[in-house]
């Protein structure tokens, strides 16, 4: 039974063992619940592309032509006032606005060509959604250059306050704000908004507000516009040529539409892209250490002390049946050498039990064996010597009724339990007899 019990303590063991490597991870049943689960930044199964995180942006994909009128200050174009109220100096100026809007998974491209006074204007915008996976767009670069040989402007990449970004408002609208930089340093504001059901139509506003040395805050430039869907890329191509020919564009001035990167300085590299792109830069929102549930840890110090418990219960039980052994066998040699039965002790007559009773029984004869007595017994003669721990444990296995003496039908209900002992006690006995 001993080996069956210490593989059973084994099993326990490896099943706590191995609960606590899979308690490491978060979400199991012993641990605490993944930040991910209620905080999508966390999530490593949530998608980056941008389609995915919001329906605004798939409806606002595709080309589209806009016209439209912005309104400026002639007087200081970039810090004169332009209220909504009609004013001196405040002019409306029309515009056609042709715009290529791409998503790519995580990233977005925004090419647009302004025709204004005869002058068309390239706009290029690129950005990519964020780690923090709630559909808002930043935007690593934004260009606008009458043309495109000029050195381009940069956003701030870092994604600090002057970084322009785009947020989705619900499946028809976005909003886009940021500040800006160069001639007048500003806020700008642009909300765009679809117009039917299938979002081919489109109204898009944009606000530029400055600030000035006194910390006045003017809007310095508005314009509105009308936007219309064009079904595929190659009309777009051919509506802005052709665009190009009724407005009467020097030729000079007339920009090829087909492939803004092909200009070098243009479009991000891969590296400048991967400084937001959260495709190819690591997350701020890592998975946390997971801990083990209260419940649990509780559960696992009760388990501990059960198991240890249970150890020390198997152990004691162990050392105690080897202590019985010992006595036993110690006692059973003793009586071997007092009494010469063939047999088995079981076979042996009650006056024949009686007679080494008495003989142990030496001193008082008062039909009890004293613990004194008993000890005179087991450590005389050739059985070897049992220390006090054993004899103690021998006499309180004998002593019954725990009264302090033994009596006749104590003494004999032991030596039944000592059979086997006698037995290879009379064994060995026989064997030495037999060199001797």
């Amino acid at each position: 039974n001993t080996p069956k019990k210490m593989e059973m303590m084994q099993l326990i063991v490896l099943l706590l063992l191995t609960s606590g490597c899979y308690a490491l991870r978060c979400g199991g049943p012993l641990t605490t619940a993944c930040l991910g689960e209620t905080d999508i930044r966390y999530d490593p199964e949530a998608s980056n592309n941008i389609v995915d995180q919001a329906e605004v942006w798939g409806r606002h994909e595709g080309y589209f032509r806009g016209e439209g009128q912005l309104r400026v200050n002639i007087n200081d174009i970039f810090n004169a006032p332009v209220p909504a109220t009609e004013t001196e100096g405040v002019i409306s100026v029309p515009f056609i606005d042709f715009t290529n809007k791409t998503f790519d998974g995580s990233r977005y491209y925004v090419y647009s060509l302004i025709i204004v006074s005869a002058q068309v204007t390239p706009r290029f915008a690129f950005g990519t959604t964020t780690h923090e996976k709630d559909g808002s767009l930043i935007f690593l670069r934004v260009l606008s250059n009458t043309t495109l040989a000029a050195a381009p402007s940069f956003a701030n990449p870092s994604g600090g306050s002057d970084t322009l970004r785009s947020y989705p408002v619900d499946r028809n609208a976005e909003y886009i704000s940021g500040n800006i930089v160069g001639a007048a340093n500003g806020l700008s504001t642009l909300l765009r908004v679809c117009l039917d059901q299938k979002c081919n139509f489109l109204h898009e506003s944009n606000d530029v507000f400055t600030t000035d040395s006194n910390g006045t805050v003017a809007r310095t430039y508005s314009s509105e516009m009308t936007v219309q869907r064009i079904a595929t890329g190659e009309e777009w191509v051919q509506d802005i040529l052709g665009t190009y020919n009724s407005t009467n564009l020097p030729a000079d001035q007339r920009i090829d539409p087909r492939d803004p990167c092909s200009v070098p300085g243009v479009c991000p590299t891969e590296e400048e892209w991967c400084t937001v792109d959260p495709n190819c830069s690591v997350s701020p929102y890592q998975e946390p250490s997971a801990h083990v549930r209260g419940g649990v840890v509780a559960g696992f110090v009760v388990a501990g002390i059960v198991l240890l418990v249970l150890v020390l219960y198997v152990i004691h039980r162990v050392l105690v049946a080897q202590q019985a052994k010992r006595y036993r066998t110690l006692f059973a040699k003793r009586i071997a050498d007092t009494i010469d039965v063939r047999g088995s002790l079981r076979s042996m007559s009650p006056e024949a039990l009686a007679e080494e009773f008495k003989r142990i029984d030496k001193d008082v004869q008062d039909g009890k064996l004293s613990k004194d007595e008993l000890w005179d017994f087991v450590s005389s003669g050739k059985a070897g010597e049992m220390d006090q721990k054993d004899f103690d444990a021998l006499f309180a296995a004998i002593d019954l009724d725990k009264s302090g003496a033994v009596d006749f039908l104590e003494f004999c209900a032991f030596m039944g339990k000592c059979h086997d002992e006698y037995r290879a006690a009379r064994v060995d006995r026989g064997s030495i007899v037999a060199r001797s």
